[in-house]
């Protein structure tokens, strides 16, 4: 019994980890950019939601061992910014975005990856 509530710990603390404190690292990393952008008119909190959602969905992948399925979330993300993307005028967003896009998937495979190898050592 020890060992299932040791890996629900692990498995909730890794998930807290990897979409929260994920949130936190892209936001550091990115900051320096979004000064350069301007005025935005997407959603308040979207871009942040979004990311967590990310970072959620590839945690579980990683865990269920579906590691491909993470080139679904990135075509799908690619298709829904591809619209809002062209033209010069748009050069900072899209950059601004393809930088927190990769911090966040880098930082999400890591951490699941990370979780993944702290279940199989407990097991």
């Amino acid at each position: 019994m020890n060992e299932i509530l040791l890996s629900i710990l692990v498995t909730v603390l890794g998930a807290v980890v990897t979409v929260w404190l994920g949130g936190f690292v892209v936001g550091k990393v990115a900051s320096p950019y979004a000064d350069q952008l301007g005025v935005d008119s997407g959603l308040k909190e979207g871009g942040r939601l979004i990311g967590y959602c990310e970072r959620l969905l590839i945690y579980v992948f990683v865990l269920a061992n579906a590691p491909s399925a993470i080139g679904f979330l990135v075509t799908a993300k690619s298709l829904f910014r591809f619209g809002e993307v062209t033209g010069a005028e748009k050069r900072r967003h899209t950059e601004y975005i393809i930088i927190g896009t990769l911090v966040s998937f880098a930082y999400a495979v890591t951490l699941s990856y990370l979780v993944r190898w702290v279940l199989r050592i407990s097991a």
